[in-house]
This record gives C-alpha cells, sequence and structure tokens, in this order.
C-alpha cells in the first residue's frame, strides 16, 4: 500500500470512530417515545387490560402521541396509533422490523414458532412465504376462483335450507374452500375430522396469541417449573394444544402423500409441493407441512369473521343492503349468478366490503413485530428486541383519515379524496414484509360470498314476540381474533326466481 493509500485508510478509520462516537452520544440523549408513567420494576404491567387492549391504547394515543412506549416487566412495547406511524416503522423500515418477539406460550412450548405467522424472519420464513405468493400468483388465481365460484352456490344453497345455522354455514364454506385449495381435500358437512381438529387448532392459535392471556409470555422462566406447581395448568393447556397442532400438521400431510404415491391426489398446494420434491428433507418435508397449514390456522378463521361481520352489517343496515342489491340487479341481471368479472363494475359492493373490513377489524392489534437493532423515529429511541404493536383498530377509527368513522359508509370509497378514506384492508392483513401472504384467497372469498348473497338473499332483522324487530347488538369478542358476538338474522331468498336459480346451479354442480 502506497503512503496516500495509508494516510487515507487512518482517516476513513477516524471518520469511522469519530461518526460512531457521536451516534453513541445521540443514542444517549435520545428518549423513549412518551406513555403513560409505571411503577418500579413493573412498569406498566398492570394498567394494560387483558381484554380490548386496542381501545385502551387509543385512548392513551389521545394524550402520550402516535408513538407511545409501554414496559411491561422491563421489556420496552412501542405502540403505534396512526398510518404515518406503521408505514414509517413497518413498511418503510421493515429490514429492521419484520422479525416476531420470542411468544413463549404460542411459539415455544404450543409450536406456532415454527408456522409463517409467527415464525423468526429469515430463510425458512422467506422460502415457506414465496411458495405461497407464487400458488396464488396472478396466473393462478382464475382456477382458485372457479372453485369459489361453484363453492358458494353451495353456500347460498345451505342457507337458503337451514337459515338458522348461517355461522356454522358460512365456517363450512371457508372450511371447503381452505382445504380444497390447500390439501385437495372436500369437505362435505362441518362435523369433518380434519375440519373439527383445524378448528380447534385455530381456537389455540387465537387464544395463545393473546396478549395477557398466559402469564409466561411475561414471565419466560415459568416454562421450566414443574407441571404439578399451583398456577402451572397452562403446561397442561400448551400439550394438549401442541399435540392436536402436531396431528393436524401431520395426518393432513400424510394423507396427500399417500394419495400422490397411488397417483390419486387432486390438485392442490400440497399436492404440487410434494409432487415437485419427491425425496424432500427433513426440514424440507417440516416446512411444507407446517406452510400447507398455515391456510386454515391464519386464514379461514379470520375471513369467517370477515363474514359473520357482513351478516351482522346488513342486518343493522337495510338501506346498504338495498343499495348494494340495486347495483348487482343492475351489472349481473336476474338470470345467473355474479361472477369474479363482475367485480369491477360493482363499485358500491367493494365499498360495502371495504367497510365490512373496516367495521370488524379482524385483529385489532395487529400480530407484533420485533426490532432487531436501535433505531430513531420522530426523535425517539426504539430500542433493539422492543415489541412493536399496530393498533389497527385506532387507525381505521381515525376521524383525520375517515370522517364520520362509526358511520358505515360504503360510498365514502367512491369519491378519491387525497389523504382521506385509504382503502381498510391495508391495516386488516399485516405490515410490510409480514403482510399476509394469503390475501388475495380471503379476500375473494370476500368478494364472491358478499356479491351472491346480495343477489339472491335478503338478510333482515328477527321479528320477535312482540312483533317489533330484534336489532342486533354489535358487540365483537373471542381471542387474537375478533369475532361478531351472537346475533340474530332472518335469511329469506330474494324470491322465487333466485330461489329457483341457486336450486339449478346446485344441481348442475352435482349433475
Amino acid at each position: 500500500m502506497t503512503f496516500a493509500g495509508i494516510i487515507y485508510a487512518i482517516c476513513v478509520c477516524i471518520l469511522i470512530f469519530t461518526t460512531a462516537s457521536w451516534l453513541r452520544k445521540q443514542r444517549a440523549c435520545w428518549s423513549y417515545p412518551p406513555g403513560p408513567p409505571g411503577l418500579p420494576i413493573v412498569g406498566n404491567t398492570f394498567q394494560v387490560p387483558l381484554t380490548e387492549q386496542w381501545l385502551k391504547y387509543a385512548e392513551w394515543a389521545k394524550t402520550y402521541g402516535d408513538v407511545m412506549h409501554l414496559s411491561v416487566l422491563g421489556r420496552s412495547i412501542i405502540v403505534l396509533s396512526s398510518a404515518s406511524a406503521i408505514s414509517g416503522l413497518l413498511d418503510k423500515r421493515s429490514i429492521h422490523y419484520s422479525d416476531r418477539p420470542v411468544i413463549p406460550m404460542a411459539g415455544e412450548m404450543v409450536g406456532f414458532s415454527r408456522y409463517i405467522a409467527l415464525e423468526r424472519y429469515g430463510g425458512r420464513l422467506k422460502e415457506g412465504r414465496k411458495l405461497i405468493t407464487n400458488s396464488l400468483s396472478t396466473r393462478n388465481m382464475p382456477e382458485v376462483q372457479r372453485m369459489q365460484e361453484m363453492k358458494v352456490i353451495h353456500l347460498v344453497s345451505r342457507l337458503m335450507r337451514s337459515p338458522a345455522d348461517f355461522r356454522l354455514n358460512l365456517r363450512w364454506f371457508m372450511a371447503s374452500v381452505v382445504f380444497q385449495y390447500s390439501h385437495g381435500y372436500e369437505v362435505k358437512t362441518f362435523e369433518d375430522y380434519y375440519v373439527k381438529l383445524a378448528e380447534q387448532v385455530a381456537k389455540d392459535f387465537s387464544r395463545a396469541v393473546q396478549p395477557g392471556k398466559y402469564l409466561v409470555d411475561s414471565l419466560p422462566f415459568l416454562i421450566h417449573v414443574p407441571g404439578w406447581m399451583p398456577g402451572a395448568g397452562f403446561k397442561a393447556a400448551a400439550r394438549a394444544m401442541a399435540e392436536r397442532l402436531q396431528r393436524l400438521a401431520n395426518e393432513s400431510y400424510h394423507h396427500v402423500q399417500k394419495q400422490v404415491a397411488r397417483g390419486t391426489a387432486p390438485p392442490s398446494f400440497t399436492a404440487n409441493l410434494i409432487e415437485n420434491n419427491l425425496h424432500p428433507t427433513p426440514d424440507e418435508e417440516d416446512m411444507y407441512k407446517t406452510t400447507t397449514m398455515v391456510f386454515y390456522v391464519a386464514g379461514a378463521d379470520t375471513t369467517t369473521s370477515v363474514l359473520e361481520a357482513l351478516f351482522l352489517l346488513l342486518t343493522l343496515y337495510p338501506d346498504i343492503q338495498q343499495k348494494a342489491q340495486a347495483e348487482v340487479d343492475r351489472v349481473v341481471g336476474f338470470d345467473r349468478l355474479p361472477n369474479f368479472s363482475d367485480r369491477p363494475r360493482l363499485p358500491y359492493v367493494e365499498g360495502l366490503i371495504k367497510e365490512v373490513y373496516r367495521f370488524n377489524q379482524v385483529f385489532p392489534l395487529a400480530l407484533p413485530h420485533c426490532a432487531t437493532q436501535d433505531g430513531v423515529y420522530a426523535g425517539y429511541h426504539i430500542p433493539a428486541k422492543s415489541i412493536l404493536i399496530a393498533n389497527s383498530w385506532a387507525v381505521v377509527h381515525d376521524p383525520t383519515l375517515y370522517p364520520q368513522p362509526f358511520d358505515i359508509l360504503p360510498e365514502r370509497y367512491l369519491k378519491q379524496e387525497d389523504g382521506l378514506n385509504p382503502d381498510p384492508r391495508s391495516f386488516t392483513f399485516g405490515y410490510g414484509r409480514r403482510v399476509c401472504p394469503g390475501q388475495p384467497l380471503a379476500d375473494d372469498s370476500a368478494f364472491i360470498v358478499t356479491a351472491t348473497v346480495l343477489a339472491t338473499l335478503n338478510i333482515c332483522q328477527t321479528i320477535g314476540l312482540d312483533g317489533l324487530p330484534i336489532k342486533p347488538k354489535a358487540t365483537f369478542g373471542g381471542g387474537a381474533v375478533c369475532h361478531p358476538g351472537p346475533f340474530e338474522c332472518t335469511i329469506l331468498p330474494r324470491s322465487i326466481d333466485a330461489e329457483r336459480l341457486v336450486i339449478h346451479a346446485a344441481s348442475a354442480l352435482v349433475g
């Protein structure tokens, strides 16, 4: 190296050292985002409610701002309550905020940390997401949509035959769509073995990831306490959940594996994985099992929640239902059922679907992200390993984004206004590099059910014994996945012709 080169290298080293020293000094000056004052050691642990945390976070955000810091037993939690804050960190800086925190109960004890929803950011996650996004590419979606169009005919037929079981019928529809796509498996009844098992696993997931549900998530050392000790009942619960999860992943995968070996496997996502790699390594096979099951565990239950919210909204707002039906009648007519080619010509129906997403945020608090390094945002210190929680509920009820946020207004999306009424799906399916890869399947299911129900059925308030309509209460609950509470509605065919159209279409499928 020449003398000039040595001098240049020394100057570069001095510059790097000086910059690093300056950054350390600056970091010492950066403070955490504001937040409610807590207690010594435990911080805000006892101030965070165990249920409906999004409401408390939204309330606090009015005082402390859209980037808020909480401390729970020494762990930093950053709550993001605005679209700009969420985009600024989880989207624009996704390379540093796409990891998942360790969730001892759901992740390590039950085993969901091996599934895409909770998997740590890395090569295995990227490969699993790539498998899903490729299978739901624009090229493949027409075939998937044809299957959904056939399944929805059976759904409306079931709703006409047994309207009181509408929630069960909606769950059957999503189970049928998902298992047909993922495993080529036809679900005939909701009592199906795989469906019942998958339903329980989906409930396990929603319960296990619910913030504050299990103390072990705040005190990870409890993993090591003996199961016989008082208060250690969570260990038995975790074992039961883990057993169901493993059983579902293994049995459904091996079912398709045997069909492929016999040459009788119907087309499916799982069959395609197996046929393209007949001799996978143990790690590859494990990834195939977990990836194929994510469609139901993370997709079917959430989309069912959207469909339940649709029926609740149609029951509460008959005028909206009538406007949407009028648009469907004008575009589709009365001699056929809606299909996906109609979607671009149904803007009011599209607005209705968007309001359904906004009306019932399936994940009011998005699944948590984790910071992989120290960072600064808006002058605040975001420490490495801090948990970042996007309060999606607060965003879709922000009056500066959605004027009259508690009113249901499908027409709000018909006029384009800068900065107003963005598509709520941007705040429904996750953020940054953790956006749900199954979004096309879920959103298409929501559309085809909405359009077909509007074309064939009337969803009305039930008439009570006093002769007056019973108006449902818009209540929501559950675990991390939010579902509308129990409600009654009356479901009737719109006309004799609509009923005959459905019967004819269902008969043609059977024939």
